[in-house]
């Protein structure tokens, strides 16, 4: 899952930036989180990129 973060400054629209606590909530039943590492979102507009958080999860 990749998602965008909290990390990221500033406004991105009508985007949701989750924290690393939420993607853990929302994935309690059934998943095994494997890891969850911040990463950036590579984009055309902004050579920084997007802070975003990719999660390796497992279905149980």
């Amino acid at each position: 899952m990749l998602a965008f973060s909290d990390r990221q400054p500033g406004e991105c629209g009508q985007v949701h930036k989750l924290t690393r606590d939420e993607i853990e909530a929302a994935l309690t039943d059934g998943w095994r989180i494997d890891s969850i590492e911040p990463a950036t979102i590579e984009i055309t507009v902004d050579p920084d990129g997007i802070r975003a958080w990719l999660a390796a999860l497992t279905r149980i």
